[in-house]
């Protein structure tokens, strides 16, 4: 009976691990490792990271280019304090200029990834601008065709990428400097621009529109014209000599005027203006033109390879976005259903898991009629008024309101994690006012707001999908990661860059300077905590006289050797993996030292497939009274060859896939279980035998292990005393 009733057990455990477990079975055999590099002391006493900026210019005459002035105010090192604890950056800067040939070289490509013609850019009235800056209700036309020749940016950057003047430093950027006037002519009435195909990642639209202020009949297609693109690869392409609008259109809209006298040159004047203004015989020709050129330079620099406006990523464990799509039009026909393109959850957590991949991230959207929520339509509605046909919004009253009185609701506020909650209305003729404007949103405090009219989703027919919101949740959840924007006032070049954070073109994505800043100070923190936690522990460590805790030792040297390897080449993955390992080696090493009592084997199971070709399953528990259970592996031995099985912790139970057996083969099977101290314990062997010698497989195999014996246990409980702290 109790024989019978423990295999009606284990049957019932084994059938739960079939249904939780089989998405984690890893079906991986250990993998031996390439020896990785010592760390020398040195460089455990300090943590400290050396960057650089190579600068390359095509087309430029090089006598007239002053490198000390090209250089000039960009920024050699950051210093931020993580964890108490000081982590410095150094940067470095080398200037490089092409041969004529390369840039022949590429000005066939741009000729050939590009097309000139009638009305293929944008002119922006700047007149018209000033106008409706200072009369906000009195819409104006701003943007008019104007003829010139448009390139595919996305053609010249991966040439480029393939064909570098100077192979990007590691960890580091370059910074390209284009000279291509020769396409423009000398009264600007044909100009050259790139094009980075800016789309709503919702619609897939191709976006033709300039914010809301603008997104109106009066300017019915808007050209985004680019002087500089960079983010898909690390690298940053300005060509100043290109024409563009949205610069002198920020100078007027953020600055304040009349004359604008603080706003760098490079809002008014293109590179042939500028030589333009410049005296052939002044001897100080070179160090003007390169200060100008040093205006263009500070931007991507300062806000994209070294972002001064961003805080170290948070240091969490993991991510939660909770938003709520209220529809506010249903009983006027604008259904819930009809909505749910607007934003995809999937979408949205793929992005930031691109972005931060080191933490588990969960996404929970939902679509709502807002009808059947009194309590969220009365907080609306208290903060929302009627005029002249349209409903306008106080924007930060209802954002604060929600923040005390809802948000709790949705996510813990008091969490150490990232908690965003995230709020959408969609109503028609409705505006947000903030701060004497309107815009879309707002964000901060780990929580965003979108108000967006229901007519800016669609296109003019009123049917056709043209913009959601997926930009603006993504550029807001960013913010909670700690990344601020890509300009500031006087400050806008950055914005030309593959980057959800900027305000010129929108994007649903992370470009590589974006996911390098988060992921390289994610695993900046990861060693300024191993090397504060590895001081503390080192002396005792050292002086060990047990083998095994100087084996630990040596392992955390080598794996932060690799970390260090890995960071220079930018692979922010490998590194905090490397980092990972070593702060696991540290914990084995503290633990070797208190820690000599082996784990134990309560019981284990061999599951096999009725199928000839399907997957086997073991299935283990183990125990450890002090430092805890490390590892289990499954020991696989067909015909005298061993393989072993890295097994899958799943609160305690540990599983592995294990591939099919041939029937032919003679097979023993056993279970290996290592503490945190690196004390082991080994299962009794189960042979299989041989299944075409009459010897058939159990379809389940079962050993169970006595726990202890009497005084084993005592000798433990004479050993219990707090764990060292860790």
């Amino acid at each position: 009976m109790y024989g019978r009733f423990r295999m009606k057990y284990w049957v019932f455990v084994i059938v739960i691990l079939l249904l939780v477990v089989p998405s984690k079975l890893s079906n991986r055999a250990i993998e031996h490792q390439h020896e990785p590099t010592h760390l020398s002391q040195d460089e455990l006493n300090s943590v400290s990271r050396e960057w650089s900026v190579h600068v390359a210019f095509v087309n430029y005459q090089q006598h007239l280019i002053d490198e000390s002035s090209i250089l000039e105010n960009l920024p050699t090192s950051r210093s931020y304090t993580i964890a108490d604890e000081q982590l410095e950056y150094s940067i470095s800067y080398d200037i490089t200029f092409a041969s004529q040939s390369y840039a022949s070289e590429l000005e066939d490509v741009i000729m050939n990834s590009s097309f000139s013609g009638m009305e293929t850019g944008s002119l922006l009235d700047e007149d018209a601008l000033e106008h409706q800056k200072a009369h906000p209700n009195d819409p104006q036309r701003i943007f008019y065709p104007r003829d010139g020749r448009v390139i595919d940016a996305y053609l010249v950057e991966d040439w480029i990428h393939d064909n570098p003047v100077v192979e990007a430093p590691k960890p580091g950027y370059v910074l390209y400097f284009l000279n291509y006037s020769k396409l423009d002519s000398s009264d600007h009435s044909i100009e050259h621009w790139y094009d980075y195909h800016p789309a709503d990642p919702d619609s897939e639209e191709e976006q033709d529109w300039f914010r809301l202020e603008w997104d109106n009949s009066l300017n019915p297609s808007v050209e985004l014209q680019y002087p500089a693109f960079g983010g898909r690869y690390n690298f940053f392409v300005i060509d100043p000599s290109a024409d563009q609008w949205y610069l002198r259109w920020a100078r007027i809209w953020w600055d304040e005027g009349p004359d604008y006298s603080n706003s760098p040159e490079y809002c008014t004047k293109d590179l042939e203006d500028k030589m333009n203004s410049l005296n052939p015989e002044d001897p100080q020709r070179a160090v003007k033109l390169s200060r100008y050129l040093n205006e263009w330079a500070y931007d991507p620099v300062n806000y994209l390879f070294f972002p001064n406006q961003n805080s170290p990523t948070s240091f969490v464990d993991s991510g939660f976005l909770k938003g709520l799509v209220f529809a506010m039009d249903v009983d006027d026909g604008v259904t819930v259903d009809s909505l749910r393109w607007v934003t995809d959850a999937y979408m949205q957590q793929t992005y930031l898991e691109q972005l931060l991949p080191f933490i588990d991230w969960e996404v929970d959207i939902e679509f709502l009629d807002i009808a059947a929520y009194p309590d969220w339509d009365e907080l609306f509605w208290d903060h929302a008024t009627e005029s002249s046909g349209k409903i306008i919004v106080d924007g930060l009253s209802m954002f604060n309101d929600i923040y005390e009185n809802m948000r709790y609701q949705y996510v813990d506020i008091f969490a150490e994690d990232i908690n965003v909650f995230g709020v959408v209305f969609i109503k028609k003729n409705m505006e947000m006012h903030v701060y004497g404007r309107q815009y879309t949103g707002l964000g901060g405090g780990g929580q965003t707001c979108i108000w967006k009219s229901w007519e800016r989703y669609y296109r003019a027919d009123g049917v056709t999908p043209k913009s959601g919101i997926s930009s603006v949740q993504l550029h807001e959840t960013m913010h909670a990661i700690g990344i601020g924007h890509t300009w500031d006032t006087h400050h806008y070049v950055g914005d030309f860059s593959l980057s959800p954070m900027g305000y010129f073109a929108s994007y649903n994505g992370t470009g590589a300077f974006d996911k390098n800043w988060v992921q390289s100070t994610f695993v900046d923190q990861m060693e300024v905590r191993l090397a504060s936690r590895y001081q503390k522990h080192a002396g005792n460590i050292e002086e060990s006289a047990l083998q095994k805790t100087a084996y630990a030792h040596d392992r955390i040297l080598q794996y932060w050797g690799i970390a260090h390897h890995e960071y220079s080449k930018m692979n922010w993955s490998a590194c905090h993996s490397a980092l990972k390992d070593a702060n696991d080696w540290l914990t084995r090493a503290i633990y070797s030292m208190y820690d000599q009592e082996l784990p134990v084997i309560k019981e284990w199971a061999f599951i096999q497939n009725s199928s000839s070709e399907g997957q086997n399953i073991l299935w283990a528990k183990g125990h450890d009274n002090l430092s805890g259970v490390d590892n289990v592996t499954a020991h696989i031995e067909i015909d005298s060859v061993e393989t072993i099985y890295v097994c899958e912790n799943h609160q305690g139970n540990w599983s592995t896939g294990i591939g099919a057996i041939p029937s032919d083969s003679y097979v023993r099977i056993w279970v290996k279980a290592t503490d945190w101290a690196m004390n082991s314990a080994f299962s009794d062997v189960v042979e299989l035998g041989v299944a075409s010698a009459g010897l058939p497989f159990p379809e389940i195999i079962i050993v169970s292990v006595a726990i202890l014996t009497i005084a084993a246990a005592l000798f433990v409980w004479q050993r219990r005393r707090a764990r060292p702290e860790i």
